[in-house]
């Protein structure tokens, strides 16, 4: 498995690389028109290339032998072209793959909420290049969800990428060019998703947005979590993935005051490992909120925890027997 993988990212790097030099563009763009290549798109370009050369980077793309994958393995290999290209071109964190370390906890818990075979809405307010929301689609399909998925990105590059990774996995996503906090994209969803940018947020803020800080700029992460309970049905749920230390920065107060507000249930936070971050202030968590309604209740106990090392099989397993309890008990667990 790891040697089709490796194979076949080395194969599409190569066309990557080729289209880099012979265009003289960045790697994100080449990685664009690699992707139409492979849908077999046209591109205006690529149209400009020498029949040599574009036989050479075709010729590299058929032997990734990317049709021929299972679902899961083509994810695996756009996710590894991906963080290869963010890399390259050194664009900035909130751009960067949500890794799968943390993109599958984000999968385990929305799998847990969601009825076996149930439909289910899910809309992902910040869908970058699209691999948090193709995690998701693929832990629902397992237990044979029919998936509604709708995705929103302010960044037109990253739209594409999104478009391209979903249609490459043969899965039909509604994905919106648009900012996400003066624009509600979505409503009446059972699940919402999110790996939630990091800093302020640069336009005037909506009146209507309880979390805008009292004076200065405020933090987008904080108006995306009130974004993400609009978007929900009563009862839905919002796994968003959060800087680990939301609750400790000079705008904590009005968070906290937000969560505490008759619409929403502040269910779980779920830090993970320190080791799994380069920088201790890039950590990450994922926080669990339910909009009031429906079967919601208030989680009691809340659930605060870390998860364990990737390494460490035994620990991994008593952690999700423990999650899998505690969402049965707080009605939390419909699968």
């Amino acid at each position: 498995m790891f040697e089709t993988i490796e194979k076949a990212v080395k194969q599409l790097q190569a066309a990557q690389n080729k289209l880099v030099e012979t265009l003289d563009m960045a790697a994100i763009e080449a990685l664009v028109i690699v992707f139409e290549l492979m849908l077999g798109q046209d591109d205006d370009e690529w149209a400009t290339l020498s029949a040599t050369n574009q036989a050479s980077i075709l010729a590299d793309i058929q032997a990734a032998d990317f049709d021929g994958m299972t679902p899961e393995l083509k994810r695996q290999v756009l996710q590894l072209l991906l963080v290869a290209t963010m890399r390259e071109d050194g664009l900035q964190a909130n751009y960067q793959v949500t890794p799968d370390a943390i993109g599958m906890w984000v999968g385990f818990v929305v799998e847990q909420f969601v009825a076996e075979g149930e439909p289910v809405k899910v809309t992902d307010l910040t869908v970058g290049s699209g691999n948090l929301l193709a995690t998701v689609a693929q832990v629902l399909g397992q237990q044979k969800n029919e998936m509604t998925a709708s995705g929103v990105e302010n960044d037109d590059t990253m739209l594409t990428i999104a478009s391209g990774m979903a249609a490459l996995l043969g899965l039909d996503w509604q994905l919106t060019l648009a900012d996400a906090v003066a624009d509600q994209p979505a409503v009446n969803q059972d699940v919402v998703i999110a790996d939630l940018p990091v800093g302020y947020y640069p336009s005037t803020v909506p009146t209507d947005f309880t979390t805008q800080a009292d004076e200065g700029m405020t933090y987008v992460h904080h108006l995306l979590i009130e974004q993400a309970i609009k978007a929900l049905r009563p009862g839905g749920l919002a796994a968003l993935i959060v800087p680990a230390n939301l609750f400790e920065s000079e705008q904590a107060a009005n968070i906290l005051k937000y969560l505490q507000g008759s619409d929403v249930f502040f269910q779980a936070l779920l830090q993970f490992p320190e080791k799994l971050f380069t920088n201790e202030k890039a950590a990450k968590a994922i926080l669990v909120l339910q909009r009031a309604g429906g079967d919601a209740v208030q989680a009691t106990p809340v659930m605060l925890a870390r998860t364990p090392e990737l390494t460490n099989v035994a620990e991994n397993k008593n952690f999700v027997s423990e999650i899998t309890a505690w969402m049965t008990a707080n009605s939390l667990r419909h699968a």
